[in-house]
Protein backbone atom coordinates (compact mmCIF):
# COMPACT_ATOMS: atom_id res chain seq x y z
CA UNK A 1 0.00 0.00 0.00
CA UNK A 2 1.29 3.56 -0.54
CA UNK A 3 0.44 4.71 2.80
CA UNK A 4 1.38 8.53 1.01
CA UNK A 5 -1.29 8.08 -1.49
CA UNK A 6 -3.96 7.09 0.91
CA UNK A 7 -3.91 9.43 3.56
CA UNK A 8 -3.62 12.25 0.45
CA UNK A 9 -6.97 10.92 -1.00
CA UNK A 10 -8.02 11.43 3.16
CA UNK A 11 -7.03 14.91 2.83
CA UNK A 12 -8.54 15.68 -0.66
CA UNK A 13 -12.09 14.44 0.21
CA UNK A 14 -11.81 16.61 3.02
CA UNK A 15 -10.52 19.52 1.21
CA UNK A 16 -13.53 19.04 -1.24
CA UNK A 17 -16.35 18.46 1.34
CA UNK A 18 -14.91 22.25 2.71
CA UNK A 19 -14.77 23.85 -0.60
CA UNK A 20 -17.59 22.08 -2.22
CA UNK A 21 -19.71 23.90 1.11
CA UNK A 22 -17.57 27.00 0.85
CA UNK A 23 -18.83 27.36 -2.70
CA UNK A 24 -22.01 26.56 -2.98
CA UNK A 25 -22.77 28.93 0.40
CA UNK A 26 -20.74 31.73 -1.67
CA UNK A 27 -23.78 31.26 -4.44
CA UNK A 28 -26.70 31.04 -2.64
CA UNK A 29 -26.01 34.14 -0.62
CA UNK A 30 -24.77 35.79 -4.01
CA UNK A 31 -28.08 34.86 -5.72
CA UNK A 32 -29.94 35.80 -2.52
CA UNK A 33 -28.53 39.12 -2.12
CA UNK A 34 -28.71 40.04 -5.97
CA UNK A 35 -32.86 38.93 -5.93
CA UNK A 36 -34.40 39.00 -2.52
CA UNK A 37 -31.58 40.70 0.38
CA UNK A 38 -34.63 40.76 2.63
CA UNK A 39 -35.92 37.08 2.68
CA UNK A 40 -33.15 36.49 5.31
CA UNK A 41 -34.06 38.84 8.15
CA UNK A 42 -38.09 37.92 7.01
CA UNK A 43 -37.02 34.34 7.34
CA UNK A 44 -34.11 33.90 9.85
CA UNK A 45 -34.32 29.92 9.20
CA UNK A 46 -32.83 30.51 6.04
CA UNK A 47 -29.69 30.98 7.62
CA UNK A 48 -29.43 27.71 9.05
CA UNK A 49 -30.70 25.64 5.63
CA UNK A 50 -27.90 27.88 3.86
CA UNK A 51 -25.76 27.53 6.03
CA UNK A 52 -26.00 23.75 6.76
CA UNK A 53 -28.25 21.90 4.06
CA UNK A 54 -25.40 22.35 1.07
CA UNK A 55 -22.62 20.67 3.60
CA UNK A 56 -25.14 18.02 4.85
CA UNK A 57 -26.78 17.19 1.42
CA UNK A 58 -24.02 17.37 -1.07
CA UNK A 59 -20.78 18.10 -0.15
CA UNK A 60 -20.44 15.33 2.96
CA UNK A 61 -21.64 12.57 -0.08
CA UNK A 62 -18.91 13.88 -2.04
CA UNK A 63 -16.23 13.55 0.77
CA UNK A 64 -18.06 9.90 0.95
CA UNK A 65 -17.60 9.49 -2.58
CA UNK A 66 -13.82 10.12 -2.89
CA UNK A 67 -13.03 8.06 0.84
CA UNK A 68 -15.29 5.19 -0.83
CA UNK A 69 -12.42 4.78 -3.48
CA UNK A 70 -10.04 3.45 -0.31
CA UNK A 71 -10.59 -0.08 0.46
CA UNK A 72 -12.23 -0.85 3.82
CA UNK A 73 -12.44 -3.57 6.59
CA UNK A 74 -15.35 -4.49 8.45
CA UNK A 75 -15.25 -4.37 11.85
CA UNK A 76 -16.49 -6.77 14.29
CA UNK A 77 -19.85 -6.34 15.87
CA UNK A 78 -20.06 -6.21 19.87
CA UNK A 79 -23.33 -4.96 22.12
CA UNK A 80 -23.19 -2.23 24.09
CA UNK A 81 -24.47 -2.56 27.15
CA UNK A 82 -26.81 0.16 28.64
CA UNK A 83 -24.65 0.32 31.79
CA UNK A 84 -21.49 1.02 29.31
CA UNK A 85 -23.68 3.25 27.04
CA UNK A 86 -24.35 5.39 30.47
CA UNK A 87 -20.96 5.47 31.17
CA UNK A 88 -19.55 6.31 27.67
CA UNK A 89 -22.43 9.32 27.88
CA UNK A 90 -20.88 11.05 31.10
CA UNK A 91 -17.11 10.29 29.84
CA UNK A 92 -18.54 12.53 26.55
CA UNK A 93 -20.24 15.33 28.72
CA UNK A 94 -16.87 15.53 30.93
CA UNK A 95 -14.74 15.47 27.36
CA UNK A 96 -17.17 17.81 26.19
CA UNK A 97 -16.82 20.55 29.57
CA UNK A 98 -13.26 20.49 29.48
CA UNK A 99 -12.91 21.15 25.65
CA UNK A 100 -15.55 24.02 25.87
CA UNK A 101 -13.02 24.64 29.31
CA UNK A 102 -9.91 25.29 26.79
CA UNK A 103 -11.65 26.58 24.19
CA UNK A 104 -12.83 29.61 25.94
CA UNK A 105 -9.73 29.80 28.03
CA UNK A 106 -7.82 30.63 24.71
CA UNK A 107 -9.72 32.34 23.08
CA UNK A 108 -10.57 35.06 26.06
CA UNK A 109 -6.23 35.13 26.20
CA UNK A 110 -6.32 35.71 22.31
CA UNK A 111 -8.97 38.52 22.79
CA UNK A 112 -6.89 40.22 25.57
CA UNK A 113 -3.32 39.86 23.79
CA UNK A 114 -4.21 41.14 20.57
CA UNK A 115 -7.09 43.10 18.74
CA UNK A 116 -8.89 40.05 17.34
CA UNK A 117 -12.91 39.98 18.73
CA UNK A 118 -12.86 36.35 18.71
CA UNK A 119 -16.56 34.87 18.71
CA UNK A 120 -18.70 31.61 18.10
CA UNK A 121 -20.69 31.96 15.14
CA UNK A 122 -22.50 28.86 16.05
CA UNK A 123 -23.59 30.24 19.61
CA UNK A 124 -24.93 33.38 17.53
CA UNK A 125 -26.85 31.27 14.93
CA UNK A 126 -28.73 28.65 17.81
CA UNK A 127 -30.56 32.32 19.01
CA UNK A 128 -31.63 32.38 15.08
CA UNK A 129 -34.01 30.03 13.24
CA UNK A 130 -37.16 28.10 14.40
CA UNK A 131 -37.12 25.24 17.06
CA UNK A 132 -37.93 23.12 14.58
CA UNK A 133 -35.32 24.26 11.89
CA UNK A 134 -32.46 23.65 15.12
CA UNK A 135 -33.16 20.66 15.92
CA UNK A 136 -33.41 19.10 12.47
CA UNK A 137 -30.10 20.42 11.89
CA UNK A 138 -28.25 20.04 15.34
CA UNK A 139 -29.83 16.96 17.04
CA UNK A 140 -31.09 14.74 13.72
CA UNK A 141 -28.93 15.54 10.34
CA UNK A 142 -26.11 16.15 11.98
CA UNK A 143 -25.03 13.91 14.53
CA UNK A 144 -25.92 11.53 11.63
CA UNK A 145 -23.88 12.87 8.13
CA UNK A 146 -21.09 13.85 10.81
CA UNK A 147 -20.88 10.29 11.87
CA UNK A 148 -21.19 8.44 8.86
CA UNK A 149 -17.90 10.94 7.49
CA UNK A 150 -16.16 10.92 10.51
CA UNK A 151 -16.56 7.88 12.35
CA UNK A 152 -17.92 5.13 9.63
CA UNK A 153 -16.36 5.59 6.35
CA UNK A 154 -13.10 7.05 7.03
CA UNK A 155 -12.13 4.58 10.24
CA UNK A 156 -13.39 1.67 8.56
CA UNK A 157 -10.75 2.76 6.14
CA UNK A 158 -8.13 4.00 8.28
CA UNK A 159 -8.16 1.07 11.18
CA UNK A 160 -5.43 -1.30 8.91
CA UNK A 161 -2.93 1.64 10.65
CA UNK A 162 -4.21 0.67 13.92
CA UNK A 163 -6.72 1.90 16.27
CA UNK A 164 -3.98 4.73 17.65
CA UNK A 165 -3.95 6.29 14.22
CA UNK A 166 -7.58 6.00 13.57
CA UNK A 167 -9.02 7.60 16.47
CA UNK A 168 -6.64 10.27 16.18
CA UNK A 169 -7.10 10.81 12.65
CA UNK A 170 -11.04 11.00 13.06
CA UNK A 171 -10.77 13.06 16.55
CA UNK A 172 -8.29 15.59 14.74
CA UNK A 173 -10.27 16.20 11.15
CA UNK A 174 -13.94 15.99 13.08
CA UNK A 175 -12.48 19.26 15.00
CA UNK A 176 -10.55 21.03 12.81
CA UNK A 177 -13.60 21.06 10.08
CA UNK A 178 -15.59 23.05 12.70
CA UNK A 179 -13.47 25.89 11.58
CA UNK A 180 -12.69 27.47 15.16
CA UNK A 181 -10.79 27.70 18.25
CA UNK A 182 -13.98 27.51 20.13
CA UNK A 183 -14.87 24.26 19.16
CA UNK A 184 -12.05 22.60 18.04
CA UNK A 185 -10.81 20.94 21.80
CA UNK A 186 -14.07 19.95 22.64
CA UNK A 187 -14.94 18.51 18.97
CA UNK A 188 -11.40 16.93 19.03
CA UNK A 189 -12.07 15.28 22.31
CA UNK A 190 -15.39 14.14 21.78
CA UNK A 191 -14.29 12.67 18.17
CA UNK A 192 -11.51 10.31 19.68
CA UNK A 193 -13.74 9.20 22.03
CA UNK A 194 -16.46 8.68 19.46
CA UNK A 195 -14.40 6.71 17.35
CA UNK A 196 -12.86 4.50 20.01
CA UNK A 197 -16.60 3.21 20.49
CA UNK A 198 -17.17 2.51 17.14
CA UNK A 199 -14.00 0.89 16.71
CA UNK A 200 -14.86 -1.49 19.68
CA UNK A 201 -18.65 -1.74 18.80
CA UNK A 202 -18.58 -1.44 14.91
CA UNK A 203 -21.83 -0.26 15.44
CA UNK A 204 -22.18 3.27 14.11
CA UNK A 205 -25.35 3.61 15.10
CA UNK A 206 -24.28 3.57 18.93
CA UNK A 207 -22.06 7.15 18.15
CA UNK A 208 -24.95 8.83 16.88
CA UNK A 209 -27.11 7.73 19.85
CA UNK A 210 -23.94 9.91 21.38
CA UNK A 211 -23.84 12.83 19.15
CA UNK A 212 -27.73 13.70 19.29
CA UNK A 213 -27.78 13.38 23.35
CA UNK A 214 -25.09 15.53 23.55
CA UNK A 215 -25.81 17.50 21.18
CA UNK A 216 -29.60 17.96 22.26
CA UNK A 217 -28.44 18.63 26.19
CA UNK A 218 -25.18 20.45 25.33
CA UNK A 219 -27.05 22.96 22.38
CA UNK A 220 -30.71 22.22 22.31
CA UNK A 221 -32.09 22.43 25.25
CA UNK A 222 -29.52 25.47 26.10
CA UNK A 223 -30.59 27.22 23.14
CA UNK A 224 -34.79 27.01 23.87
CA UNK A 225 -34.47 27.58 27.36
CA UNK A 226 -32.24 31.19 26.71
CA UNK A 227 -34.40 31.84 23.90
CA UNK A 228 -37.43 31.85 26.13
CA UNK A 229 -35.76 33.67 29.00
CA UNK A 230 -34.16 36.44 25.99
CA UNK A 231 -38.03 36.55 25.06
CA UNK A 232 -39.66 37.17 28.19
CA UNK A 233 -36.99 39.97 28.96
CA UNK A 234 -37.45 41.54 26.14
CA UNK A 235 -41.26 41.84 26.52
CA UNK A 236 -42.51 44.87 27.01
CA UNK A 237 -45.80 43.34 29.05
CA UNK A 238 -43.32 41.84 31.39
CA UNK A 239 -43.30 43.97 34.60
CA UNK A 240 -46.02 43.05 36.85
CA UNK A 241 -47.19 40.49 34.99
CA UNK A 242 -47.63 37.42 37.08
CA UNK A 243 -47.48 34.69 34.14
CA UNK A 244 -44.68 36.04 32.56
CA UNK A 245 -42.64 36.44 35.73
CA UNK A 246 -43.25 32.55 36.27
CA UNK A 247 -42.49 31.48 32.84
CA UNK A 248 -39.07 33.91 33.51
CA UNK A 249 -38.26 32.28 36.51
CA UNK A 250 -39.44 28.19 35.03
CA UNK A 251 -36.46 29.51 32.36
CA UNK A 252 -33.79 30.87 35.05
CA UNK A 253 -34.69 27.23 36.94
CA UNK A 254 -34.20 25.27 34.04
CA UNK A 255 -31.07 26.74 33.13
CA UNK A 256 -29.71 26.49 36.19
CA UNK A 257 -30.66 22.58 36.55
CA UNK A 258 -29.57 21.76 33.14
CA UNK A 259 -26.13 23.21 33.86
CA UNK A 260 -25.97 21.38 37.46
CA UNK A 261 -27.38 18.55 35.53
CA UNK A 262 -24.18 18.98 33.19
CA UNK A 263 -22.02 19.75 35.68
CA UNK A 264 -22.95 16.58 37.48
CA UNK A 265 -22.84 14.11 34.85
CA UNK A 266 -18.99 15.37 33.83
CA UNK A 267 -17.74 14.89 37.29
CA UNK A 268 -18.86 11.49 37.26
CA UNK A 269 -17.65 11.34 33.74
CA UNK A 270 -14.42 12.50 35.17
CA UNK A 271 -14.48 9.39 37.14
CA UNK A 272 -15.33 6.83 34.67
CA UNK A 273 -12.56 8.02 32.95
CA UNK A 274 -10.12 7.47 34.63
CA UNK A 275 -11.02 4.20 35.94
CA UNK A 276 -11.58 3.40 31.75
CA UNK A 277 -7.43 4.44 31.29
CA UNK A 278 -6.43 1.95 32.75
CA UNK A 279 -8.32 -0.67 30.73
CA UNK A 280 -7.96 0.83 27.49
CA UNK A 281 -6.23 -1.14 24.84
CA UNK A 282 -5.24 0.25 21.37
CA UNK A 283 -5.04 -2.69 18.76
CA UNK A 284 -2.38 -2.42 16.47
CA UNK A 285 -3.12 -2.70 12.86
CA UNK A 286 -1.64 -4.73 9.50
CA UNK A 287 0.10 -1.40 8.48
CA UNK A 288 1.39 0.08 12.01
CA UNK A 289 3.93 3.08 11.76
CA UNK A 290 5.79 4.48 14.74
CA UNK A 291 4.38 8.26 15.68
CA UNK A 292 7.16 10.12 13.88
CA UNK A 293 6.09 7.78 10.68
CA UNK A 294 2.44 8.67 11.16
CA UNK A 295 2.79 12.31 11.09
CA UNK A 296 4.96 12.43 8.22
CA UNK A 297 2.88 10.22 6.40
CA UNK A 298 -0.12 11.74 7.40
CA UNK A 299 0.48 15.24 6.49
CA UNK A 300 3.30 14.68 4.29
CA UNK A 301 1.53 14.93 0.90
CA UNK A 302 -0.59 17.17 -1.33
CA UNK A 303 -3.94 16.21 0.02
CA UNK A 304 -3.77 16.83 3.53
CA UNK A 305 -1.69 19.61 2.84
CA UNK A 306 -4.80 21.40 0.95
CA UNK A 307 -7.00 20.54 3.37
CA UNK A 308 -5.27 22.13 6.11
CA UNK A 309 -4.30 25.33 4.11
CA UNK A 310 -7.97 26.01 3.47
CA UNK A 311 -9.03 25.09 7.15
CA UNK A 312 -5.91 27.18 8.45
CA UNK A 313 -8.09 30.18 6.44
CA UNK A 314 -11.60 29.27 8.08
CA UNK A 315 -9.37 29.63 11.50
CA UNK A 316 -8.47 33.13 10.39
CA UNK A 317 -11.79 34.52 9.14
CA UNK A 318 -13.54 33.04 12.54
CA UNK A 319 -11.25 35.40 14.45
CA UNK A 320 -11.02 38.63 12.22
Amino acid sequence: MNKRKFFSTVGLSYFFMIVVTLGIEVVIDLIVAAVAPWVVYRYPSLIWVISFLPQYCVAMPVCILILRRLPAMKLHENRLEAGNWFRALCIALFLMEVGNLIGNLLCELISRVSPLELSSDLSDMMSTGSLGIVFLFTVVIGPIMEELVFRKVLIDRTIVFGDRTAILVSGLLFGLVHGNLYQFFYAFFLGCLFAYIYIRTGRIRNTISFHMVVNFLGGFVGTVLAKQLSTLQDSASASGNLPVMMSRLVGLFGLAGLELLTLALAIVGLVFFCISLRRTTLLSGEYEMSAKKTANVLFGNVGMILFLIVIGITFVFSMI
